[in-house]
């Protein structure tokens, strides 16, 4: 009992710091543009908690999870918001391990997208009260997919921000 309430209790924590960004990237917690200073910050908020994940591997997690879940115009209006931040493109390394691979180019509307798409799965999931099946989203999806998604645009904004606005690296608009 005590370790499904220890799993409650992370999916608890880790669920508010994806509705955060939920909410932030579609639009309903701030209307405005999204604001490259801002999109550093959140990014690597959720980043940061979703390191307190336990590992996604678990007995208790079903095969019957909802894949029904329509995010097509979330996904729109993430992207539309994205559109309004001057970085749009970066270079990048697809993976940084040796042997190196050529250069590929990043789309930060891409990632956060597809950092939305996966957080809203587990948050609906977790809404649902499906706990395990929420934290194997999160974090088996942080593993293979969207923590890629979100280390790649924490070093583009990071390099954006300290060569284009390096006032809006450190500033708390």
């Amino acid at each position: 009992m005590q370790l499904r309430t220890n799993r409650q209790q992370i999916a608890d924590l880790f669920s508010v710091e994806a509705r955060l960004f939920v909410e932030w990237a579609d639009g309903r917690n701030d209307a405005g543009p999204l604001m490259a200073p801002v999109v550093l910050r959140r990014v690597v908020a959720v980043y940061t908690a979703a390191l307190a994940l336990p590992q996604p591997w678990s007995e208790h997690v079903s095969n019957d999870r909802d894949d029904d879940l329509d995010l097509s115009d979330r996904l729109a209006a993430v992207r539309h918001r994205a559109s309004a931040i001057p970085l749009q493109h970066y270079s990048e390394i697809f993976s940084p391990l040796v042997p190196p691979e050529e250069p590929v180019v990043g789309d930060l509307a891409d990632d956060l997208t597809d950092i939305y798409r996966d957080l809203a799965v587990g948050l609906h999931l977790h809404e649902g009260g499906d706990i395990d099946d929420a934290l194997w989203e999160w974090g088996f999806k942080f593993q293979i997919h969207w923590g890629k998604h979100a280390s790649s645009a924490i070093r583009a904004l990071h390099c954006y921000l300290a060569q284009e606005d390096p006032s809006g690296l450190c500033s708390s608009s």
